[in-house]
């Protein structure tokens, strides 16, 4: 089955279960872009990178102003009534409290800036569990990401970048990805082979990483360099990780109830629990520091209130 670009398969017994109402599955196709990259290691790996949220005030850090165009390219927009490109505001405030709560459609997770005393920057992101997440894309923009196992040491991430206020330009966001890859694999050009491309006197200058300006390359060169399968019995976790270790444990509960034959979390059986499957939320906003747990809700309806098609779904009050 198609949704907006990616094509679906259920490989499991008995009939497939119905589709979600995710945001990315019932935006027109016109509000979107698919697209698809390889990363040589495990999924998992790939998986946790999304759901890290401390990880881009380092990672996706620029030494002085980020010079890249704002279309297309994430981080490299301002946050809406700070007049500050998300990549500085991050990199400044480098030390998020990070709060993970347990959802229908796996968990959400909060990383929480405070910029003054009055003022807290709140960013909201989604584990789809078990293999996807949903992360916020500037004001307007959120993308849900799926790796997807070849085997044991490479996987395909498959993206849908959804527009909650305007359409997508198809043409220049396929130019951007294309740029850095190699067709027919969709393998990036920087990769293992090339040390990503590194560059010391571009890391002295403008990146964090001196790989490049694509980001998606720094979020490679962090899951493959550890490794095809990193040894996760060498770790040690801290409160920074409380989204990689609370998706740990949920992952390792639903294998002990997969293998007893019971149902995997956030897997609808009837059309009703699929049609409950919606959103998932993911804001990146300001707030007043008090009451900001309410604000960033009110912010997200505001933004699909007024989203052309969002309004127009006949259920996206009670959505």
């Amino acid at each position: 089955m198609e949704r907006n670009g990616i094509i679906f398969a259920y490989l499991g017994a008995g009939d497939p279960p119905p589709f979600p109402a995710y945001d990315c599955f019932v935006a027109p196709e016109e509000y979107t872009f698919a697209f698809k990259g390889l990363w040589e290691c495990n999924w998992l790996q790939g998986l946790e990178g999304g759901i890290d949220p401390s990880h881009v005030s380092f990672l996706h850090r620029f030494v002085g102003e980020d010079p890249r165009d704002v279309y297309g390219q994430q981080f490299s927009e301002e946050v809406e009534g700070t007049g500050t490109k998300l990549s500085k505001l991050v990199g400044d405030h480098y030390r998020p409290d990070i709060e993970v709560e347990s959802v229908e459609h796996g968990l959400r997770v909060f990383a929480i800036r405070q910029l003054t005393e009055q003022i807290k920057h709140v960013r909201v992101t989604n584990l789809l569990f078990p293999n996807a997440f949903v992360v916020p894309f500037g004001n307007s923009k959120v993308f849900t990401q799926w790796h997807v196992p070849i085997d044991d040491e490479n996987h395909y991430w498959y993206m849908i970048f959804y527009d909650f206020a305007e359409q997508t330009d198809k043409e220049t966001l396929l130019q951007q990805r294309l740029e850095g890859v190699s067709l027919p694999d969709y393998r990036p050009l920087r990769n293992r082979s090339n040390n990503w491309g590194f560059d010391p006197t571009e890391q002295r200058d403008l990146t964090y990483t001196g790989m490049g300006l694509d980001i998606n390359v720094h979020d490679q060169w962090a899951v493959e360099s550890m490794g095809p399968i990193q040894d996760r019995t060498v770790e040690r976790l801290g409160v920074s990780d409380r989204a990689v270790t609370a998706n740990r444990r949920m992952l390792l509960r639903a294998i002990d109830t997969f293998q007893a034959g019971g149902a995997l979390p956030a897997h609808p059986l009837d059309e009703t629990q699929a049609a409950k499957l919606v959103g998932p939320l993911a804001v990146d906003m300001i707030s007043p520091s008090d009451g900001w747990q309410d604000r960033w809700q009110e912010k997200e309806a505001e933004r699909r209130s007024a989203s052309p098609w969002f309004r127009a779904q006949p259920e996206s009050a009670d959505a």
